[in-house]
């Protein structure tokens, strides 16, 4: 059954409606679908598996409300009684009136969507005709923008993923890049600190002062070159090993 939102007057027209509705958009290929969850109706294209909500509403006319006697006397009692009683709660009042109007209007689609209403001269069983023809084409319509929505969201995934790619790959060849220097860095140091070593043993020796002390800083100097060297793998005991943590006090 469609979701229909009309007054009790109206309902037994707006199943006849909803029932010649179905009837007609049935021979045309749709079916209906309840969504009693949401207490929704939906109307499926079955040549595309389009979907689109349906529902038939009454108009109701709502114009400003005029105080009856009864409300008036009631306002009066409150304000004779509000000033000796501040409980006194103030009358509930309507602000507007609703009042129905038997126009009946079927409404198919959210966006786009199509309406039509009973007008003052054809009601809406006599234009069924154009109901069909016109969610129809609200189908076609429905259809051909959800295929273009599926085609922007695949484009964009394409896009995102490439930027993906792109960054990553960007990100990675930076991170080799910096890995590069600072191997070039190290190597450079490295070569530095043997320079050095070698230089201080010629002094050494020429000077005749290598000592077993200076030639065990030697040995640690160039050790430490081999360390800094990334073409020499070796590890360091103390520098390699986890930093020392703090003791806490307990």
């Amino acid at each position: 059954m469609l979701n229909l939102s009309v007054t009790k007057d109206a309902l037994d027209r707006a199943l006849a409606l909803a029932d010649a509705l179905i009837k007609a958009l049935t021979k045309e290929g749709f079916a209906f679908e309840i969504d009693a969850e949401k207490g929704g109706t939906w109307v499926k294209w079955l040549e595309t598996g389009t979907k689109m909500t349906v529902v038939i509403t009454e108009h109701i006319k709502r114009s400003a409300h005029v105080i009856t006697p009864a409300e008036e006397r009631a306002r009066k009692r409150y304000w004779d009684r509000s000033r000796w009683d501040h409980s006194a709660s103030y009358p509930s009042i309507a602000q507007y009136d609703y009042t129905p109007t038997g126009t009946l209007t079927i409404e198919v689609g959210r966006w786009p969507s199509r309406k039509w209403n009973d007008t003052p001269r054809t009601q809406l069983e006599r234009r069924l005709g154009e109901v069909v023809g016109g969610v129809m084409v609200l189908a076609r319509d429905i259809h051909a923008k959800e295929q273009e929505e599926a085609r922007r969201k695949e484009a964009y995934r394409i896009a995102v993923a490439r930027y993906e790619f792109l960054t990553t790959r960007r990100a990675s060849e930076l991170a080799r890049f910096k890995e590069l220097e600072a191997d070039a860095t190290n190597w450079e140091r490295a070569v530095r600190l043997r320079a050095f070593a070698d230089a201080r043993e010629k002094q050494l020796r020429a000077e005749g002062v290598l000592s077993a002390d200076e030639a065990d800083w030697l040995a640690w100097a160039r050790t430490k070159a081999d360390w800094l060297d990334p073409l020499v793998l070796v590890s360091d005991l103390i520098l390699d090993a986890p930093e020392p943590k703090r003791p806490g006090y307990w």
